[in-house]
């Protein structure tokens, strides 16, 4: 009786095993990407959006039938969630992610740089897509606003390297608590069109890396 029992019970894990597998393989999966890219504006029903690839890859624009975006505005760059583009450039958006992305544009110092405050980050990576530097790093919160932006050193703007700091202010925060996810992608087209210039040397004030405190980004084209 107890063999036939054990028989039993091995026969329905074996069946059990058979529809697990049955069922895993005629579920289909659909790739998602997660990207910074820019959002070009909304018209009949349909939202833009352009993904650059690493380096100087040519510009991708989409479309993706849904709902106007809230809360942000044409040339913001966020992080999208998206299906693979067909071949019609058409996606699906699951998700986008803006409230803690930095997005601007490169500025030039009015004060000495060393007069700017560099409060540290916890860098992730930092690279760049075609005329933009992004940034994936850890800050610490804090209840009130802070500025998170890159300036060039206006002294370099005509050497064949310029120089670009990172600034992050907490604005005279009275206490921190704890880090969290922080994101920026910065355009730079400006200083790379500049007639001498060959490379842009970004300086982090980087906790993770603290021996490693300038990143160089040329340009290939």
């Amino acid at each position: 009786m107890l063999k036939r029992l054990f028989s039993h019970i091995a026969l329905l894990i074996a069946l059990l095993a058979t529809a697990v597998a049955c069922s895993s393989n005629d579920e289909p999966t659909e790739e998602r990407r997660y990207d910074f890219v820019t959002y070009l504006g909304y018209a009949q029903g349909m939202a833009r959006w352009q993904y650059i690839g690493p380096g100087d890859s040519e510009p991708l624009d989409m479309l993706a039938l849904m709902p106007e975006p809230e809360k942000i505005k044409p040339g913001q760059r966020v992080l999208l969630s998206y299906s693979v583009p067909d071949a019609a450039h058409r996606i699906t958006v699951y998700g986008i992610t803006y409230a803690n992305v930095a997005s601007d544009s490169l500025r030039v110092n009015v004060k000495p740089v060393d007069q700017y405050p560099k409060h540290p980050i916890k860098l992730g990576a930092l690279w760049r897509t075609g005329d933009y530097i992004n940034l994936r790093c850890e800050v610490e919160y804090t209840t009130k606003t802070r500025a998170l932006y890159m300036m060039a050193d206006r002294a370099t703007l005509d050497a064949d390297t310029i120089d670009v700091h990172l600034i992050h202010d907490l604005m005279a925060a009275d206490s921190t608590y704890f880090w969290r996810a922080c994101y920026g992608s910065f355009y730079v087209g400006r200083a790379f069109d500049r007639t001498h210039c060959k490379a842009i040397r970004v300086h982090l004030n980087d906790v993770t890396y603290p021996k490693k405190s300038t990143y160089v980004f040329g340009k290939t084209k």
